[in-house]
């Protein structure tokens, strides 16, 4: 008795897990679900949109937009060594920390100074401007390192 609720409670579990997330198309076999044209939609109308207000050719357009990353993701783990995949991983993580991090623009010309005082050819340093935004990036990607290796327990054998 109590095994067969258990089933049918599970049952009942999945089954609206199921059509809370339906499939709303697909690319190759893939499946194209409900919950992932939804963000679509909410990313390109600033959340002013649901899906499920579109008109049946703007679904479409939704559904095609998804489809390349469907294909790439797929391509990437059968084309990719688990090596090579851990990477792309570990860079996309990297942007995605480092682009939350805020590097102000005297943050960067002090850097830069640093830069253009230790080069050889003082007239080959392109003018600040130019590589602004290339040093910003590097010092969120230095503390992005820096936070992660606070509390790190590194150990030499």
């Amino acid at each position: 008795m109590k095994k067969s609720l258990l089933i049918a409670t599970l049952s009942v579990l999945l089954s609206t897990s199921i059509y809370a997330d339906s499939v709303v198309g697909s690319v190759n076999g893939m499946p194209i679900y409900k919950s992932e044209a939804e963000n679509a939609v909410k990313m390109l109308t600033g959340g002013k949109q649901t899906y499920d207000n579109l008109t049946a050719e703007q679904k479409k357009g939704v559904v095609s937009i998804i489809a390349p990353s469907k294909l790439i993701a797929k391509s990437a783990k059968s084309d990719l060594s688990q090596k090579e995949q851990d990477a792309a991983l570990s860079a996309f993580w990297m942007q995605k920390k480092a682009s939350s991090m805020s590097v102000s623009d005297s943050e960067a010309k002090a850097v830069y100074e640093k830069l253009k005082a230790a080069s050889k050819e003082q007239s080959k340093v392109p003018d600040f401007e130019k590589v602004k935004e290339s040093i910003k990036m590097r010092i969120r990607q230095d503390k992005v390192i820096k936070s992660l290796m606070q509390n790190a327990k590194v150990v030499v054998n």
